[in-house]
């Protein structure tokens, strides 16, 4: 009688081999995610130097079509303003209410205001500590996220974040800054309901040093340390006397961990935070984060916390790999700075825009 049937050796994976594939799909996926991690790193820091690129380019288009580009205005506002009609931001632009009091006037209302984020039309005033927005007005001239003056490798601002909307430069009260604003070093932040809508920047405007300073290659001289946005400058692109390339126009600021209040309880704790691009403005004497050049003084004004990651708000600073920092030269050119190997009087030197300290191509 013929079988019905045939019994087979079906073949099958044993634990063994079974945990053994495993394995080896373990080790790969460990060998690529390196790999991959660089890749996207290299992307996310070619996206932030472009963005640089951008408004570099907007810069020289601002000073093509007026012969000149503008420094921070009476009203501390920054340059990145007057920047979006070239950025394909003119809705933004007309948004932002330009509404200023004399210099030094420190008239706040109810039409004229010594300083930009105090008219109701730009932020929201403060409403008691409400965390609600108040409308109209549909949106602020301050509010809204900009995706060109964010920096992919940058970390976001945290929901309970203020902004920083100024930092007071050095130098001499009424010549140097509108002496409405405060005193030299102080620093504006927004209370709530503000700080939840307000645009943020990782790319300030290089305001370099007001003030005089010593000069490296003429020993007792003294030479103007002033960058190209300092306090109503109009400064002509084509014509800066230490030349375009060795120029910094704008540079990268990736925040940093921040608290502004020990008792509110919404400010009262450490988080991310980043400045507001309405007013985005960096003064090269407040140096560069993370400095490693002197380990007894890490950087002026460095956030030694392990979560602030040695960044500050008011200097250069990123988190790209091998510590490189973007800079938007004024010749249109993107450079990457290695924050570790620049110290902070190179920088200025680089921020000047005739001081005569030529930095040459290696920095």
């Amino acid at each position: 009688m013929p079988r019905l049937f045939s019994a087979r050796k079906i073949r099958a994976f044993t634990l063994i081999e079974l945990l053994v594939v495993i394995a080896i799909i373990a080790i790969l996926i460990g060998l690529l995610l390196p790999a991959i991690q660089k890749v996207r790193e290299a992307a996310a820091r070619m996206a932030c130097s472009n963005n640089l690129k951008q408004i570099g380019l907007a810069a020289h288009n601002y000073n093509s079509a007026n012969g000149f580009v503008p420094g921070i205005d009476v009203q501390g506002v920054g340059p990145l303003v007057k920047f979006l009609p070239y950025l394909e931001q003119d809705s933004q632009y007309r948004l932002f209410s330009f509404r200023p009091a004399p210099p030094n006037d420190p008239t706040n209302g109810p039409n004229t205001f010594f300083i930009w984020f105090r008219d109701p039309l730009n932020r929201p005033p403060d409403g008691g500590g409400s965390l609600t927005v108040p409308r109209p007005p549909g949106q602020y001239g301050s509010e809204g996220k900009i995706k060109g003056f964010i920096c992919p490798s940058a970390p976001e601002a945290d929901a309970t974040a203020t902004v920083i909307q100024m930092i007071i430069p050095p130098g001499v009260p009424g010549s140097d800054w509108n002496t409405a604003w405060g005193d030299s070093g102080t620093y504006w932040y927004s209370p709530q309901p503000g700080a939840q809508i307000m645009g943020k920047s990782n790319y300030l405007a290089s305001g370099g040093d007001p003030r005089r300073r010593n000069s490296r290659t003429t020993p007792g001289a003294q030479v103007d340390g002033r960058g190209v946005f300092y306090y109503r400058a109009k400064e002509t692109l084509g014509a800066l006397p230490d030349g375009t390339s060795n120029t910094i126009l704008f540079a990268e600021n990736a925040g940093t961990t921040h608290r502004i209040s020990s008792t509110d309880p919404f400010f009262n704790q450490f988080v991310w935070t980043q400045n507001a691009w309405a007013g985005s403005v960096w003064w090269s004497a407040y140096g560069i984060c993370p400095n490693s050049n002197s380990p007894s003084a890490p950087g002026q004004n460095c956030n030694t916390r392990p979560d602030a990651l040695g960044l500050s708000l008011f200097t250069p600073g990123s988190l790209h790999a091998n510590n490189i920092c973007n800079m938007a030269m004024a010749d249109g050119s993107v450079k990457g700075i290695n924050v570790r190997n620049m110290d902070s009087l190179s920088l200025a030197y680089l921020c000047g825009i005739q001081d005569g300290e030529i930095q040459g191509t290696d920095f």
